[in-house]
């Protein structure tokens, strides 16, 4: 799920890794050779784009870098692996127009090792792989993962002991989803009868059409006044 979501084009383009090239990279030394030559019209590359990577390490693993919890600081991360990252993101562009053309593009990779909370990769496209494994068994990734899924479900502000259980299942099952998902409908705060968690309007709105099957896909005024006369208002 992991790969899948940084790999895909859209990620690749929203986030700007496609115009990402590493400062050492041929496609960079090539287009600086031809404006020493005189050639005005060599397009400029900015260099390494961070984007991607900070979001990889802040959004999708590890947490903000400055947040806490019980397996000790979340991210545990600096600029510098932001960085490194980075550097490691280069080449995978995701703009596989012509047929053949594979995601991952050498000429715009930044050449040499790369070193990541204290790992070091290779270069190469074989080092997104090691480094997104190594990302989604870290300690803090099973805890942000846990904290998002208790928020989403159960508080605003979850129980400490939840998130403790919750992260305990992603690692103790290697990041499988599904038992997480176990671990929380067992969890007895996910049936505590007091009311913790409200849905926001239209989240009511489309699980209330769910449950009264409104077929197809109306506007959202036919939406609501559908849902208003199943349930009645």
């Amino acid at each position: 799920l992991l790969r899948a979501a940084t790999t895909h084009p859209a990620m690749l383009r929203y986030l700007d890794n496609q115009a990402s090239a590493g400062p050492h990279s041929l496609v960079v030394q090539r287009l600086a050779r031809r404006r020493e030559a005189g050639d005005t019209q060599a397009a400029r590359l900015t260099g390494l784009n961070e984007n991607l990577g900070r979001e990889l390490l802040e959004l999708h693993t590890l947490g903000a870098a400055h947040a806490s919890g019980a397996h000790g600081p979340w991210g545990g991360y600096s600029q510098a692996d932001v960085t490194a990252l980075a550097a490691l993101l280069t080449g995978w562009r995701g703009l596989s127009e012509a047929p053949n053309r594979p995601p991952f593009e050498p000429n715009w990779h930044e050449p040499g090792d790369k070193v990541v909370l204290n790992r070091r990769y290779s270069e190469g496209p074989q080092a997104l792989d090691a480094v997104l494994i190594d990302l989604a068994r870290h300690p803090s990734t099973a805890r942000h993962i846990a904290t998002k899924l208790a928020r989403h479900f159960i508080a605003d502000e979850p129980p400490p002991a939840l998130v403790s259980r919750l992260a305990k299942a992603f690692a103790d099952s290697d990041g499988d989803l599904p038992a997480v998902y176990v671990a929380l409908i067992d969890s007895p705060e996910a049936w505590a009868p007091q009311a913790s968690k409200l849905k926001t309007p239209e989240e009511f709105v489309v699980s209330t059409a769910r449950l009264l099957r409104v077929a197809g896909r109306p506007t959202a005024p036919a939406l609501l006044r559908q849902v208003d006369a199943g349930i009645g208002l």
